[in-house]
């Protein structure tokens, strides 16, 4: 097996398997084929501001487990998550984001779509 072909070819999918989009001249969404426990495809919206980009939930991935904010405890865990793998969780509004260069933002889109996932299967 040729690891650099390989690579090469799942590389190739996995940009197949991703759509980049636009919702505004400064606002784009990234979704993938990965699908959360309920059958939903998770997705990040991405904010270009100067040479910054904000990596973000938008608020959508607690209001779709804890609508009412009733279960402090999801919140909670939640938070240590998202913190964990390098994101800032503002509890008054459950917004997930982090601000990233452009360098760090493939890094960082693939970062908060995992806990999206692992996420849905807690809820």
């Amino acid at each position: 097996m040729e690891i650099d072909k390989l690579k090469a070819d799942y590389l190739s999918w996995l940009a197949g398997q991703t759509s980049f989009n636009p919702w505004s001249e400064t606002v784009f969404q990234v979704e993938t084929e990965l699908v959360d426990a309920y059958g939903r495809k998770p997705f990040v919206l991405v904010e270009k501001s100067g040479d910054k980009y904000t990596v973000t939930d938008d608020g959508s991935l607690m209001y779709k487990y804890n609508p009412l904010e009733e279960n402090e405890e999801l919140n909670e865990y939640a938070a240590g998550m998202i913190m964990d793998v390098g994101f800032d969780f503002d509890e008054d509004h459950a917004v997930i984001y982090n601000e990233v260069s452009e360098e760090a933002l493939p890094g960082a889109i693939n970062a908060l779509l995992q806990p999206e996932i692992v996420l849905s299967f807690i809820a």
